[in-house]
């Protein structure tokens, strides 16, 4: 009987062992289960993560290397920049020494300008000369001329100078007349001619004034 009750009490410890025994196993596994998940639920936290990471750190090499490339780029320009703008201030700096330049050269020509307008003024002759191709020094000279040639020289050599106007007064011809009459005269070396403003003006030569002066006065015949 003891024995009975005996082994009843070592089968009942037993039994409740191993279900004591279970019951544990049971939660360890579970324990083991949830810390796996948990271990899986970290492991791809991280590693998407790291991913992340690496992501942010390529984009972070691209936009290093674009920023250097940009910089290089920038330090290019910069010197080109920088050299373009030294060109132009030296330009502009020989510019200014130029404008410095002809406005001294402006004050001194005002200057000069107010000299000249302070001045007397002069009347400046220009006269015309022709070499004489006559032989002055005979005196049938004036024989060659027409009366109305004479009378224009003589006419000329009273006023000192003369016109057209003036000798077509005395002569009473036309004014092409009396222009032909002068020109011929100059161009045969008989007078001189001035052409510094119109109408012309005539003068007699010193050599042709000397023989007039030593003809016998005569009313010219007309």
């Amino acid at each position: 009987m003891d024995l009975t009750i005996t082994a009843a009490a070592l089968l009942l410890v037993t039994v409740a062992a191993s279900i004591i025994f279970y019951r544990r196993i049971k939660e360890a596994t579970t324990e083991y289960n949830s810390a796996k998940e948990f271990v899986h639920n970290i492991t791809f936290g991280f590693t998407r993560q790291v991913n992340r990471l690496q992501q942010d750190v390529a984009k972070a090499e691209n936009e290093a290397t674009t920023a250097k490339i940009v910089a290089s780029e920038a330090m290019r320009n910069s010197g080109e920049a920088k050299e373009a703008t030294l060109k132009g201030l030296e330009a502009v700096k020989t510019m200014q020494n130029r404008v410095d330049s002809t406005e001294s050269e402006v004050e001194s020509i005002k200057k000069e300008v107010q000299k000249l307008a302070s001045a007397t003024k002069q009347r400046v002759v220009v006269r015309q000369e022709i070499a004489s191709p006559i032989p002055v020094q005979q005196g049938s000279v004036l024989a060659q001329l027409t009366e109305t040639e004479l009378s224009a020289l003589k006419k000329i050599a009273e006023l000192g100078e003369g016109t057209v106007p003036e000798i077509k007064e005395h002569l009473g011809t036309t004014r092409e007349h009396t222009a032909r009459t002068l020109k011929k005269l100059y161009e045969s070396g008989f007078v001189d001619r001035s052409t510094n403003a119109m109408p012309y003006r005539y003068s007699v030569r010193k050599e042709i004034r000397d023989l007039i002066q030593q003809q016998p006065e005569q009313k010219p015949t007309l």
